[in-house]
């Protein structure tokens, strides 16, 4: 089977220098080993050594190549030579080639010539090596054109072959995609408008007294409509064919900005986070900074989840040289929340920093737990 693959790979287009400059050794070893090699006159020499040095320039014209053989094996008849292997077996490779490689007229004109130049090499005694001269054509110019001929065949279908099988797992993806995007917007944006929607009613029409409350509402109203956004963009970029990349929701040099909103937005609901983020952040590329913004809401909103919304965290991002380095602390609470064993967040979490070539690790520490990150910075867009 490696031979197979093998022998395939040395067919393909990609090598075809390597394929010719296999031929070319073999033949020298032919003019250096074969014992009727060593009685060539200087013009058969000349002549062998010529096609196979001129065999090379089939790697841009194989039509080119048919042609000067074909005239060397008939200068060599024209001038009285006795040997002609080499270029007889030069020609019927560059037939091959022809085949292998070219299509309509090269194929047709390449063929007149090699039939020329085989017919006038062999019409010394005409009738008594007629079939001697068709069994050259046949052997030496037909059947390598055919089997080139062959492969290109064999080649095109492979290609329409991977190229049907792309176009089909395209459309597989664009349909999950599409459904996805069906999904998020008929189901998950629905229900966040809905709730957007009764927070802005309760806020604007429920006597509230506590001014606490009404900080509360307007959080919930606040970070509902930011993700009924990120929604929207998420469905948009979904629908969106040939889209690979995630959609940018903070630019990169407002992330110290963007990194302070979501940390102010969890000392609303009551944490207590000791920050240092270093200004050389804002140098990352997008998809860094996206990155860092999900480890930042996502880390945090998981200590309030699971140290509950009273406790202490630290929080420290820094730029060291090519690297991003994120650290986020917490130090344990007064309430033991219920942990969610069936959550996504830190699943998705690694996900996103292994594919920018990062990594995460996560586990307790003292009476708390600890979220570490190191990620490439990576060019600023």
């Amino acid at each position: 089977m490696t031979g197979m693959r093998l022998a395939g790979r040395l067919f393909d287009e990609r090598f075809t220098a390597i394929r010719l400059a296999v031929v070319t050794l073999t033949g020298v070893a032919y003019l250096a080993l074969a014992p009727e090699a060593r009685v060539l006159s200087g013009l058969e020499w000349t002549l062998a050594v010529g096609v196979l040095a001129a065999g090379f320039a089939g790697i841009w014209s194989p039509f080119a190549v048919v042609c000067g053989t074909s005239a060397a094996l008939a200068a060599g008849y024209l001038s009285g030579v006795d040997s002609d292997a080499v270029p007889a077996v030069a020609l019927a490779w560059a037939m091959f080639e022809l085949g292998a490689r070219r299509y309509g007229w090269q194929i047709w004109c390449g063929l007149a010539f090699g039939v020329a130049a085989t017919l006038l090499s062999g019409s010394s005694g005409a009738v008594e090596v007629a079939l001697t001269v068709v069994y050259r054509m046949a052997a030496g110019l037909a059947a390598p054109l055919l089997l080139g001929l062959h492969v290109r065949t064999l080649r095109d279908l492979g290609r329409q072959a991977a190229d049907r099988a792309r176009q089909e797992v395209d459309r597989v993806r664009a349909e999950e995609r599409a459904s996805i995007a069906r999904e998020l917007h008929d189901l998950v944006a629905h229900h966040v408008a809905s709730i957007v929607l009764r927070v802005a009613v309760a806020r604007d029409v429920l006597p509230v007294d506590d001014p606490r409350v009404r900080q509360v509402l307007d959080d919930v109203h606040a970070t509902g409509t930011g993700a009924l956004t990120d929604l929207r963009r998420l469905v948009a970029l979904l629908r969106e064919a040939g889209a690979a990349q995630p959609p940018s929701v903070v630019d990169p040099s407002g992330l110290p900005v963007a990194l302070r909103s979501a940390v102010d937005r969890s000392e609303r609901i009551g944490l207590t986070v000791q920050v240092n983020i270093d200004p050389a952040i804002a140098g990352v590329d997008a998809r860094t900074a996206h990155a860092m913004l999900r480890l930042t809401q996502e880390g945090l909103a998981n200590v309030a989840k699971h140290a509950g919304t009273a406790a202490r965290a630290r929080l420290s991002i820094r730029r060291s040289g090519d690297r991003v380095e994120f650290d986020l602390q917490d130090f344990g609470g007064t309430s033991a929340p219920a942990v969610d064993s069936d959550g996504h967040g830190l699943i998705g979490l690694r996900e996103r920093v292994e594919v920018l070539g990062g990594s995460l690790r996560a586990g307790a520490t003292g009476t708390g737990w600890r979220l570490t990150a190191l990620l490439p910075a990576g060019a600023a867009s």
